[in-house]
Formats: structure tokens, sequence, C-alpha cells
């Protein structure tokens, strides 16, 4: 729908349902629909395969969370579009309103690190510098990808209210990103140092 972040938490109390239940507010869509806009907004930090969503959908349904309309089309099969309710509506905000529980941080990258006088100084360096690489690239996708988005998807949905907030959630993603870069770079620019001076483990 608007935005791509990293972020670094294991699951917590939101649900697959919740997350649905936001984009549906925005428009009714299609399973396929909602799919597609998770690859463009919430992948990053809450991502669903299309069999999880169409089963969730069905629950949701049962629960009178939503009502799904039938379109038929010359020569295609049906699309099922499916619209949040009153009581859908209800969910998604009393979700919204909850306290938020912390997550529980976990990070394999740092215990590589943690325990990384017990290898080779080459094998941490290439660790470290997978790792940059991977968030520079995110960073470039970032502000090449997803800020446009940003912009289509306020205009599509006319929430350009709601675009204020899904930015907010990109410069969560783009600081956190810049944050490993600097950290691999410094750790990477102090072992360089270490090893025109001849340091050893």
């Amino acid at each position: 729908m608007a935005f791509n972040i990293y972020l670094l938490c294991t699951e917590v109390k939101m649900s697959l349902a919740h997350s649905l239940l936001g984009l549906l507010s925005y428009r009714p869509a299609t399973g396929y629909e909602l799919k597609t806009a998770f690859n463009k907004s919430i992948h990053f930090f809450w991502n669903a395969t299309l069999p999880q969503i169409y089963r969730t959908l069905k629950q949701m349904e049962e629960k009178g969370w939503l009502t799904v309309t039938v379109e038929h089309q010359d020569g295609k099969p049906s699309r099922k579009i499916y619209h949040v309710k009153d009581a859908g509506q209800r969910e998604l905000r009393r979700w919204l309103e909850e306290i938020p529980e912390i997550p529980e941080h976990r990070e394999p990258m740092l215990i590589k690190v943690f325990f990384g006088n017990q290898i080779e100084p080459q094998h941490l360096r290439s660790h470290l510098q997978r790792w940059r690489e991977y968030h520079a690239d995110l960073l470039r996708r970032y502000d090449e990808e997803i800020r446009p988005v940003i912009e289509q998807s306020a205009k599509l949905t006319g929430a350009k209210e709601d675009a204020r907030y899904w930015s907010l959630t990109l410069d969560f993603g783009r600081q956190y990103a810049k944050m490993v870069i600097d950290w691999c770079d410094e750790i990477l620019s102090a072992s360089g140092d270490s090893k025109r001076r001849g340091g050893k483990r």
C-alpha cells in the first residue's frame, strides 16, 4: 500500500488479520491485490504468503469482520472482493489502541560478532561486508522505490493524511539501515587499521 521498512522483531500480538483489516480499510480488494499490497508496503516487517492470506480472509469472514462480493468477468475467473464491515473496523480500532508488547529482539549476526574472536578475521569481515551490502541495498530501495509508492498510494486511496504515517515507518527503516551501515563501516575500518599495524587475534 505505501511503504517498506526493515524492523528487527519477532511475532508479537499483531496478527495477519489486523494487517489485512488495515489494508482493506483503505479500499476493498481481492486476495491477490492484498498480497500485492503486502509486497509494496508491510512486507519488510510483516509478510504473508497468498495461501495464508486466503485462509485468514475466510476466518475473518466467518467472524463477521468482512463481507465478500463476487465480480464476474467475461472469459476470466470470477473475482472475490473483500470489504471491511463495521465489526471489522471496530476490531482494527481495538487492536490499534491496545498497548503493544515489547518484542523479543533476536539478531544472529550479533551472535557471530559476539564470538568473533573464535574465527579467522577474514570470515568475520566477510559477514560484516555482506550485512553492510544488504542494508545499503535496502537503503537504496527505500529512496528509489518506496518513496514513489507512498505518493502513488496516497493518490490512489485518497489517504493523504495516512501517507505521513507511512513515511514515519519508512524513516525508521532508513535510519536503522544507515545505523547498520555506519556500524559495519566502523568495525571494518578498525579491523583494517589493526591489520595495517600488524595486529593479530
